[in-house]
């Protein structure tokens, strides 16, 4: 919640202040409406005692989102056993950066290609950044 006494007031080239103001009471409200949705969004799954995000419920899984085609059937979930291996490799959390700093010497073939995009990355971004200055 804002207090109204305490807001800035901010200055627009082309603009009174009066439409500044209502341009900013607007954009407030429709923060604050999506604040007020996600809050309760997330109070239903709470009360509904939803577990946790990795665990799946009880029942068939609801496939309908892999359905690419409107004339395509909607695809069927598998046993387990029948998705290969590195399927569950993506659901295993990464090192962390730091992670991979501290082991360096220790790290294997895919984790060295982690590190390196990301600090190929970093340096991208460094560099953008150097170039926006004046």
């Amino acid at each position: 919640h804002v207090r109204r006494g305490c807001r800035r007031k901010r200055e627009v080239p082309g603009k009174d202040s009066q439409q500044v103001e209502e341009e900013d009471t607007v954009m407030l409200r429709r923060v604050a409406t999506f604040a007020r949705m996600a809050k309760k969004k997330g109070g239903k799954a709470a009360k509904a005692g939803a577990g946790n995000k990795g665990e799946l419920g009880a029942g068939p899984l609801n496939m309908s989102c892999f359905q690419l085609m409107a004339k395509d059937e909607i695809p069927k979930a598998l046993p387990d056993e029948e998705y290969p291996e590195w399927v569950w490799k993506l659901a295993e959390p990464r090192m962390t950066i730091t992670d991979l700093e501290t082991n360096y010497d220790n790290l294997n073939m895919d984790e060295l290609v982690q590190y390196f995009r990301w600090k190929r990355r970093e340096q991208l971004r460094e560099t953008n950044a150097d170039s926006l200055r004046f």
